[in-house]
């Protein structure tokens, strides 16, 4: 799905308001992404803001066996007509406010990549199905059962007394 950007200029107040409700096959072949956006127009910047929300096929990482995972996530992306350092050579220092994406030329913002690359961004490193989660039998022999060291046994004995 792609938004002209003469579409968010010819919107009222410059703001273009949009709901996506499709799969994103390379997220989930299955399960819908629902996403309520909006797109103002503010000089030369676009801000996309909205929610995200739906279920997506994972694999936890201690067990490997599939399960769906709740997404929820607030989006907030920027996005410039043109570009920020034309002609600019060497090294830059980036701020808060420079952390955007340069349409240049483009005369369109791909919808389904915006979803996807927040999706992807907001998603864990380490998915568990479950925060007990041990994993299986294979894993479970690399699982401590008992956490002590035979070294700290000298201590066991030692009582302190609180100063007064």
């Amino acid at each position: 799905m792609y938004i002209e950007i003469d579409e968010i200029k010819n919107a009222p107040e410059q703001t273009l308001s949009l709901e996506f409700d499709d799969v994103i096959k390379e997220i989930d072949e299955n399960n819908p992404i629902q996403a309520k956006i909006t797109l103002k127009l503010l000089g030369n910047i676009i801000t996309a803001t909205g929610k995200i929300q739906g279920q997506i096929k994972s694999t936890c990482v201690r067990c490997l066996k599939e399960f769906n995972r709740k997404i929820d996530i607030k989006l907030n992306e920027k996005y410039m007509l043109g570009t920020l350092y034309n002609g600019m050579d060497g090294e830059i220092e980036l701020k808060e406010n420079n952390f955007l994406e340069e349409l240049g030329d483009k005369n369109e913002i791909d919808i389904e990549d915006l979803i996807y690359q927040s999706v992807i961004l907001n998603s864990p490193n380490q998915i568990v199905c479950d925060i007990n989660c041990l994993g299986d039998e294979m894993l479970e022999k690399y699982v401590k059962k008992e956490i002590s060291d035979p070294r700290l046994k000298v201590f066991e004995n030692i009582k302190l007394e609180k100063d007064n």
